[in-house]
């Protein structure tokens, strides 16, 4: 079944075009700003711990969907147990259908309409750009680093963590993330260093899998000899998706030389162009990595 439920997530994150905001959406978010005003009732000897509020924060929400996922087990054929796991891949998906993003932002970029694509893009996905308005060549390059880590984190890490452990580790996953986002409860550099660490251990191999597959669906010989010499470097978090990124454009196979000759606009169209096409073939070869994974385990 779980095979089937990436499959199936796959296709709806490809083809869901619209809104994708969910009515849970913000539920997180204000259970961490509850839990923070709540702080001065935990005793005194757990508070210390600067681990103790974040990971109240990832577990407690865990509990109603493994109490979910426990009694809709052998129901109705385990058609029950399907849309319960689908609903949990649904919850963690992008927020915005990244394909059709970077189409409206291609579309406005190729018409030399740079502030279009930035005003566009930003409404879509508010604080996408921060101050680099002005700079195009920074601006398209945050767009490009924003497509790769969204489609890493949110769709291709969620499916391998969903096929390790299920829709309860792939749930875990993202809510650390949303954590680290919002940063309510971490405040203290503490636990701010703490959570960084968790989410460094949660990707290192993903990060590593996912290059890997990148390799395989473009330039394997540039992008393997690359990743070859970077892939034990330690645990964090930026260093982690930096190795994504830098395997990914090793992937793109371009003409280094006609690539050059280039205008601006051009060059960084066609680049775009190529990530999109990657991500794509990727995707194809992470079907085939997460199949294996769960024939193994």
């Amino acid at each position: 079944m779980s095979f089937i439920v990436v499959l199936a997530s796959l296709l709806l994150n490809f083809y869901w075009r619209k809104d994708r905001m969910l009515p849970v959406d913000g539920l997180f978010d204000r259970w961490q700003v509850f839990l923070d005003s709540r702080a001065g009732q935990i005793p005194e000897g757990l508070r210390r711990w600067p681990g103790t509020l974040p990971l109240l924060a990832v577990l407690v929400p865990l509990l109603p969907v493994a109490l979910l996922l426990w009694l809709a087990d052998d129901v109705m054929l385990g058609l029950l147990t399907f849309a319960l796991h689908l609903a949990v891949l649904v919850y963690c998906l992008p927020r915005v259908n990244l394909f059709m993003l970077a189409e409206d932002y291609l579309e406005r970029w190729r018409r030399g309409n740079f502030e279009a694509a930035c005003l566009h893009s930003e409404t879509l996905v508010p604080g996408l750009f921060g101050d680099a308005v002005d700079d195009y060549a920074d601006m398209h390059a945050r767009f490009t680093r924003y497509v790769l880590v969204t489609s890493f984190r949110r769709v291709m890490a969620v499916l391998f963590w969903y096929s390790l452990t299920g829709p309860l580790g792939a749930l875990f996953y993202v809510l650390v993330q949303q954590m680290i986002s919002h940063e309510v409860l971490l405040q203290e550099p503490a636990a701010r260093k703490l959570a960084d660490q968790l989410l460094a251990l949660l990707e290192w191999v993903p990060v590593r899998l996912v290059s890997l597959a990148f390799a395989l669906a473009g330039d394997f010989v540039a992008a393997f000899n690359y990743l070859r010499v970077r892939v034990l470097e330690g645990l964090d978090v930026e260093a982690g998706l930096d190795l994504l990124q830098d395997t990914a454009h090793q992937s793109l196979g371009l003409d280094a030389a006609a690539h050059r000759e280039l205008e601006f606009a051009a060059r960084a169209s066609a680049e775009l162009e190529a990530v999109m096409a990657l991500l794509q073939r990727t995707q194809i070869v992470w079907i085939v990595v997460l199949a294996l994974i769960v024939l193994v385990v």
